[in-house]
């Protein structure tokens, strides 16, 4: 973790009380970025709106519509930076484009080397009270932690060594969230926004069409 601790520092206090961040969308938002289906068309807004009926995004065509949706790419997405770090959600699922997220996730990180990345499982959760925080999970579900003969849902920290090579290890199962989790001190040096955010956000208007 050489590379990291370089460009990074331990984050300081935190002023969050009793949050739950589940392996859904909220923690993305949260964090200071996110690993996003933001780009599939069936999520666009005027398709959603247009309750999924055709639209530019999505053309009549079912061949053509179907191509779409297997074309699309997951893409690194801003959060409200509430806590640091690229943040995978449905970390262990394959959406409609037919990518594992936990596949597509690694190689993000290696096109952003200096952000720490959290892959949280669908059926995980990382529960977060001041400075401590817990991974909680629902039993009897699936996940990608191997627990014995099964593997369980839970949470990987992950990071890009100094060779560029995306290290993986399972989150404790509790802690110090200063102690898991690390803030970029030169995010205008270090942090690359991704060019496909723009596209995606003018498939997403303000006003229907």
């Amino acid at each position: 973790m050489a590379r990291l601790a370089q460009s990074v520092g331990l984050i300081g206090k935190f002023v969050l009380h009793e949050i739950f961040f589940i392996g859904l969308s909220s923690l993305t938002s949260s964090s200071s970025s996110g690993h996003s289906d933001s780009d599939d068309p069936e999520t666009y807004r005027n398709f959603m709106l247009n309750d999924g009926e055709p639209t530019k995004s999505n053309p009549a065509s079912d061949e053509v519509n179907n191509d779409a949706k297997a074309s699309w790419d997951y893409i690194r997405v801003e959060g409200l930076g509430i806590l640091p770090g690229l943040v995978c959600p449905h970390y262990d699922r394959i959406q409609s484009n037919g990518v594992k997220r936990m596949v597509d996730f690694e190689a993000m990180l290696k096109r952003h080397p200096y952000e720490l990345g959290l892959g949280i499982d669908h059926h995980a959760a990382l529960r977060i009270d001041g400075d401590d925080f817990k991974v909680l999970s629902i039993p009897g579900e699936s996940g990608s932690v191997e627990e014995g003969d099964t593997k369980v849902p839970g949470v990987w920290l992950k990071y890009v060594d100094d060779n560029g090579q995306v290290q993986s290890q399972v989150c404790p199962s509790s802690g110090k969230l200063s102690n898991l989790l690390q803030v970029i001190t030169n995010p205008d040096k270090h942090i690359q926004v991704d060019l496909k955010l723009d596209l995606a956000r003018k498939e997403n208007p303000l006003v229907k069409d």
